[in-house]
């Protein structure tokens, strides 16, 4: 949850005219939409560290912002976005809203850039991924 809170908080602050289910997509399998190769920006999260965060304090997430549109100077152009969002972003005081009827609450939201897993590819109809990433620690509520 807390990838679509970063994913609703991104669009709310207007990062690269981002639009949820239209040109930015979460948890979906990366670079595709319906099965066939898209174009648009996925977040997708990493592992995390859960078990090991006592009462729900300093849990911790790696969300790759994938990046792929068929024009490569806006796919470097939404990729510098997101960079500098997370950049001049690093701490939430808390995150809360509603989504599909489940309500999440994150408390003390930091965000910093961290590695890529491999920070550029072409997908099978030849667009370019870019590939941004950003460890977030949080408390749940």
């Amino acid at each position: 949850m807390i990838t679509l809170a970063i994913l609703n908080q991104m669009e709310a602050d207007g990062v690269a005219d981002l639009v949820i289910d239209s040109n930015c997509f979460w948890e979906q399998a990366p670079l595709l939409k319906d099965g066939k190769p898209a174009s648009g920006v996925w977040l997708v999260t990493r592992g995390g560290s859960a078990m090991n965060s006592p009462k729900g304090y300093n849990l911790h997430s790696t969300v790759d912002f994938y990046v792929a549109l068929a024009n490569k100077p806006k796919t470097e152009y939404v990729h510098q976005q997101i960079l500098e969002w997370i950049i001049n972003n690093p701490c939430f005081c808390e995150l809360t809203d509603s989504v599909g009827g489940i309500t999440y609450d994150f408390k003390n939201v930091r965000i910093r850039p961290t590695t890529t897993p491999q920070n550029f590819v072409v997908t099978e109809n030849n667009l370019v991924v870019k590939i941004a990433s950003a460890e977030i620690i949080y408390d749940i509520n």
